[in-house]
């Protein structure tokens, strides 16, 4: 949100906003989307799926954490079939993120994780 109200980038993010380089990125419409800058969802967007192919971008240093399993993924342009069942999105927090950690660590105080 800080980053959001400071430069006035919206919250929910295309990928090619922060991977421009990726020229698979551009084919990504609605697929997956960034929320800021550290977090990649993809969703499930056909009824009774419990799978999606999450497609990790080439970056500086993009490597993910599945935040319900704990794998990291840092295969850079590669894609990958996650699971994703109801209640478990397909959600990833990149790598040495400070935000990421901070919202891993409120999950656990939860007992979410």
């Amino acid at each position: 949100m800080e980053e959001a109200s400071q430069k006035g980038l919206p919250v929910c993010r295309h990928l090619f906003l922060h991977y421009p380089t990726d020229e698979r990125v551009q084919h990504l419409s609605y697929q997956q989307f960034l929320v800021g800058s550290e977090f990649l969802v993809v969703p499930v967007l056909d009824k009774g799926k419990r799978k999606v192919k999450a497609y990790f971008p080439l970056g500086e240093s993009s490597s993910w954490v599945h935040i319900w399993t704990g794998k990291v993924l840092s295969k850079q342009g590669s894609e990958e079939w996650v699971e994703a069942p109801i209640g478990y999105p397909a959600v990833f927090v990149k790598v040495g993120s400070h935000v990421g950690e901070i919202f891993l660590n409120n999950l656990r105080s939860l007992g979410i994780l």
